[in-house]
């Protein structure tokens, strides 16, 4: 099935295989970027070719706000933001700036404590008080989606929704390396971005280019370490989900049986 023409980092995780070989059903789990771009043919195309019957934002009140989605038409729409852990360091950080905050962590690129955020980011959205709710909430819908595909977002489609991408494919029994490798696609979509930014502002610095790379573009190394940090604490990705998003044997079942072939 042909993909959306304007909305940013759109892909199906159809195809995929887990650890035994089985494959991703084609057309029911959905990730991409926000939707205030998406065309009429491309709503048709959610609401009548995908079937979308569940959209899930993970963006602020403020992104939403900026930047409002579309509506699939037939599909029920669930604001889920997950809320930042480092919401103290962000304002110390940025006390005396009320910009983008996008804009703001790449001027700021050279800061240790951008660094630092940049680092700790994917640990959070695992591990954080803030992002571990929605999360479950998240993967509850999964679990109980009965009818249609599920589709879910932030602004860039890579970060949030990546995270959740990566619950959702070890719950399906996926390895490491290919839910990496799903995150990586996003540089598909900004790599030419990230090298615009370096070349504009002539970074050579390695720091600051792993800054640049984390929220402009998909950070590799440090969405592993996130992942890594998970399963040092838990023992796997799947005794996380299992401890802090409450699911049961009975759940990894249903998903399975629901969206692998």
């Amino acid at each position: 099935m042909r993909e959306p023409e304007h909305i940013v980092n759109f892909r199906c995780l159809g195809g995929l295989k887990n650890k035994e070989g089985r494959v991703i059903r084609s057309g029911v789990l959905l990730r991409c970027g926000a939707l205030i771009k998406a065309s009429d043919s491309d709503l048709d195309l959610l609401a009548n070719g995908y079937r979308v019957r569940t959209v899930v934002d993970f963006r602020s009140d403020y992104e939403v706000e900026m930047a409002p989605d579309r509506m699939i038409p037939g599909a029920r729409y669930l604001h889920m933001p997950l809320i930042d852990s480092n919401g103290e360091v962000w304002k110390e950080i940025f006390k005396n700036d009320d910009g983008d905050p996008l804009d703001m962590l790449i001027r700021y690129a050279d800061r240790p404590q951008v660094q630092a955020f940049a680092r700790q980011m994917y640990m959070d959205l695992g591990l954080g008080d803030g992002a571990v709710p929605a999360y479950a909430k998240f993967m509850r819908l999964v679990v109980d989606n009965e009818d249609g595909a599920i589709l879910w977002h932030c602004s860039q489609g890579k970060d949030r929704t990546g995270m959740g991408a990566a619950f959702v494919l070890a719950a399906l029994g996926c390895d490491i390396d290919t839910i990496v490798a799903d995150y990586d696609l996003s540089n598909f979509q900004y790599s030419s971005k990230v090298r615009e930014l370096c070349d504009r502002m002539g970074v050579t610095d390695i720091e600051v280019k792993k800054v640049i790379q984390t929220f402009a573009g998909a950070n590799v190394e440090y969405f592993r370490m996130g992942l890594d940090a998970i399963c040092s604490r838990y023992g796997s990705l799947l005794d996380y989900l299992y401890k802090c998003f409450g699911m049961t044997d009975n759940d990894i079942e249903t998903m399975r049986n629901r969206y692998l072939i």
